[in-house]
């Protein structure tokens, strides 16, 4: 178990908390300074009757050394999750423009296909046309009549050629399909080039976003570990105060004669141990309360990578598009938990929150602006420490206070002796007064005449 006090017996590691000899002299401190007898004395003495509170928190120094704009992890810990809640919502405006884009290429394929195909069937219904190859009945070609598998022409019917302004017309009807596939083919091209920079804009703020992200998640690590720091100057400061008060208590006790005075060192002794143990225990939750920050920054920072990795996988999953799906997957490979470096670097200056546009390229949010401006200026200094523990503190005074105990039990044992023949010389004269007092009256009832 943590000795964190010292309060351990060395040799076998037992507790020695009811049994310290600080609690024990507390009871010579309590004693009263008259009519003391040795049965209330040693009632007095009994461990499981004391008490040791008489310092309380508001003895130890308050955390007055954050600059007074200080911003807490919170202030980081709402950032990275406002940055992670703006990925997410990027990945999905991505996967929406990269479908768009997909079906767009699959448009543009099937429309060049389509336009290809009626310039070649132009020309080879024309070429029909200009031989005369037609059903004098249907009006269809040959080639049309026999892709059918029939007779061309059909029966009873004869071959007719066309007049030049029906070859005419007949080229106007074959371009203007052409025409209507090559208008939707650019339509569909020019779709596909306003798309392309949307996509691009969409992968630059999402790595931007990632920096950001990252900045936030290291600045909290950073903030977590500068209020230790910040707190670890109280700690030596209180430990300062503490050890001279100490020091102050250990040479009065070798100088101590009286009985005030030695129940003044116990009581001083008492005093400033207790705000020893209360100042180790602070220091000890200030620590526990870093380990768990920090912890709790690792888990938050898995659960938001594993969130935006789940998004990416399931939105990638859905992309036709060709070599777009890849950017998703490869997306959290640039998430990973915040550094403990001595300073943060300001990646994302330029992310935007969620938004894209083209309107609004090269946007810088003020939001934005000030919080890399802070996680670039935070200094993440060295938790100072000690140069003494605990238990070598209590131990110079344990010391002292074996030397005060006898002295202080002598003193109490010679007052209480003095006071009780003082008593039983009081007894003494009271008792010889009544004596003379009875010798007296006896004398005057025998004196002839003194009576009625």
């Amino acid at each position: 178990m943590d000795d964190r006090h010292g309060t351990q017996c060395p040799c076998c590691h037992e507790d020695r908390g009811s049994i310290d000899r600080r609690a024990v002299v507390a009871g010579l401190v309590a004693l009263p300074a008259m009519g003391a007898n040795l049965a209330s004395a040693q009632d007095l003495l009994d461990p499981t009757r004391l008490r040791s509170s008489r310092v309380g928190t508001e003895a130890l120094a308050t955390r007055s050394n954050r600059p007074p704009d200080w911003k807490g992890p919170e202030y980081a810990r709402d950032m990275a999750s406002s940055v992670t809640s703006a990925i997410l919502s990027l990945v999905r405006a991505y996967g929406a423009t990269a479908d768009q884009i997909g079906k767009l290429q699959t448009e543009e394929k099937q429309l060049t296909d389509k336009l290809n195909e009626a310039i070649r069937n132009k020309e080879a219904i024309l070429d029909e046309y200009r031989q005369g190859l037609f059903c004098s009945g249907c009006g269809r070609t040959k080639s049309d009549i026999i892709s059918k598998g029939e007779q061309f022409p059909h029966s009873g019917q004869s071959i007719i050629k066309p007049t030049p302004e029906q070859i005419a017309a007949k080229e106007r009807e074959l371009q203007q399909g052409i025409d209507r596939l090559a208008q939707q083919l650019r339509d569909a091209k020019a779709k596909l080039a306003k798309l392309s920079p949307d996509i691009d804009a969409i992968r630059s703020q999402l790595f931007e976003g990632m920096g950001l992200w990252r900045t936030a998640t290291s600045m909290e690590r950073g903030i977590i570990r500068q209020e230790f720091a910040f707190d670890a100057q109280d700690y030596v400061q209180q430990r300062t105060v503490i050890s001279r008060q100490i020091d102050a208590v250990i040479r009065d006790a070798g100088t101590a004669q009286t009985i005030p005075a030695l129940q003044a060192c116990i009581a001083d002794a008492r005093t400033w141990s207790d705000a020893l143990a209360k100042c180790e225990d602070r220091h000890a939750d200030d620590r526990a309360r870093m380990a768990t920050g920090l912890t709790n920054n690792d888990n938050t920072a898995q659960r938001q990578t594993a969130s935006v990795q789940s998004t990416a996988n399931e939105v990638a999953s859905r992309i036709t598009a060709f070599g777009l799906a890849g950017y998703l997957n490869i997306l959290t490979t640039l998430m990973g938990r915040g550094s403990d470096g001595p300073s943060i670097a300001g990646a994302g200056y330029t992310f935007r929150m969620g938004k894209y546009d083209a309107a609004g390229f090269g946007e810088i949010l003020p939001r934005v602006a000030e919080f890399i401006a802070r996680a670039s200026s935070l200094i993440i200094g060295t938790a100072p420490g000690y140069n003494s523990s605990a238990s070598q503190e209590l131990a110079k005074l344990d010391r002292a206070l074996a030397q005060v105990e006898p002295r202080l039990a002598a003193a109490l044992e010679l007052k209480r002796q003095q006071e009780a023949a003082a008593a039983l010389e009081r007894q003494q004269e009271e008792a010889r007064r009544q004596a003379e007092a009875q010798a007296r009256e006896q004398q005057l009832a025998n004196t002839p005449g003194s009576g009625s």
